[in-house]
């Protein structure tokens, strides 16, 4: 059958309609695609790319902006219940109780930040993900709303208007390189789940990959590539093989980072990664100084004397631990693990969103490893609410809540 024809009236077809009938179904597809799309979440978390800081608040602007988000959120009823899943909010609610108390009673070092408004940052950061969580949000525009700042970013980087911070690696208005190879890493999954046609899925996975490259994150690109193997892998595996597979990722993070590190393709990066050595000796020193219950929030740095200046750790593992002792980072890891990744849950039909949640908590997990702050951070708590959001409309009391657009997908799409 040919693509290209002549109809009986003598016009031009295409798939055997006309050029106008064709160019009226794509003109009402692009009506739906659009329809499908909330102005406000779109532009609120669009806004979520600019981290410089706000005159007179003593916030970042992003930081303020998850404050509007949650009250905007909260004007809208709840769609869904979280059945099982409230449970978090109470280990959520135990946990910042915990690092509260642990902070409140801690003697701050000299360069620690203020660990009240950090903490005031955290709780806001949990409502987040509750209000993404029970569909307060509406998620397919927020992930196109960050996404397409994240491309405006890239053009304006490119074309010379964005700040670069970092010798021509994509920052823009994130600032920060290992920021910017996080959040990359984290939408180039979270965009595959806004589209349905495989083309459509196809360009946006070459455009992030793209992106994520000219960041120059070594571990954000290994984080991609784990998260899409155990996509592809994982769900076919039962827990055993999940967990091997789990140790195997382990083992080539090492070899990605480490002994491919110095490759030409990622040009010389020797000084940096000497300075990463400094940092990461200092931060050493300090994890295996601090106690069970941990320092304190906002004590995750060091001060390096022979620069006089401080850095904030690269390992998120260690930072969590340094600032709550071991209830604080095994417990964040864990949600991160258990809820995210589940390694050792038996595939019980999940659909393809589902599967990219897992995916997700994979990418934190490695990114954790060596790109600052990761856990409790903004970027964090998006993920964890589509990851909610994803196992929460599937639950039986969730069932005959009338559903469209993004979140009937979620329910109707299978792997």
């Amino acid at each position: 059958m040919s693509i290209i024809g002549i109809s009986d009236e003598g016009k031009l077809t295409l798939r055997q309609k006309t050029i106008g009938q064709q160019v009226k179904d794509w003109g009402q597809r692009a009506k739906v695609e659009v329809s499908q799309v909330r102005v406000p979440e779109f532009l609120l978390f669009a806004s979520l790319i600019y981290g410089q800081p706000v005159p007179g608040v003593g916030l970042p602007f992003n930081q303020l902006m998850v404050f509007i988000i949650v009250l905007y959120a909260m004007t809208h009823k709840p769609l869904f219940s979280l059945g099982k899943w409230s449970r978090l909010f109470i280990l959520f609610g135990a946990i910042l109780s915990y690092i509260a108390m642990v902070s409140a009673f801690a003697d701050p070092s000299d360069y620690a930040a203020d660990w009240t408004r950090r903490w005031v940052r955290l709780a806001v950061t949990t409502l987040l993900i509750y209000v993404i969580a029970v569909g307060q949000i509406h998620l397919r525009s927020a992930i196109l709303g960050y996404s397409a700042a994240l491309l405006v970013n890239a053009a304006l980087f490119f074309g010379g208007i964005a700040p670069d911070t970092y010798g021509g690696y994509l920052t823009g208005y994130l600032g920060d390189k290992n920021y910017a190879g996080l959040v990359h890493v984290l939408f180039g999954l979270l965009i595959m789940t806004a589209f349905t046609k495989r083309w459509q899925q196809v360009t946006v996975f070459l455009m992030s990959c793209g992106l994520l490259w000219t960041t120059g994150s070594r571990t954000s690109l290994g984080a991609l590539v784990f998260a899409y193997l155990w996509i592809l892998i994982a769900p076919h595996l039962v827990p055993l093989a999940k967990v091997a597979l789990m140790g195997a990722f382990w083992w080539l993070l090492g070899f990605l980072t480490e002994d491919y590190s110095q490759a030409e393709v990622f040009g010389d990066r020797v000084g940096t990664d000497e300075l990463r050595s400094r940092i990461d000796a200092m931060s050493w020193a300090k994890v295996q100084d601090t106690g069970f219950f941990g320092r304190g929030l906002g004590e995750a740095y060091i001060y390096d004397v022979a620069d006089e200046r401080t850095w904030f750790f690269h390992n998120s593992y260690w930072s969590a631990f340094v600032e709550g002792g071991w209830p604080w980072a095994v417990t964040l890891v864990a949600i991160t693990l258990f809820v995210a990744v589940r390694p050792l849950s038996k595939n019980p039909g999940w659909n393809k969103y589902q599967v990219i949640a897992q995916g997700l908590g994979i990418a934190l997990l490695v990114c954790a490893l060596r790109l600052g702050e990761v856990f409790y951070t903004l970027p964090w708590a998006i993920a964890m609410g589509y990851v909610l959001r994803a196992w929460v409309i599937s639950l039986p009391s969730n069932e005959k809540v009338p559903l469209f657009g993004y979140d009937k997908e979620i329910m109707d799409v299978k792997r």
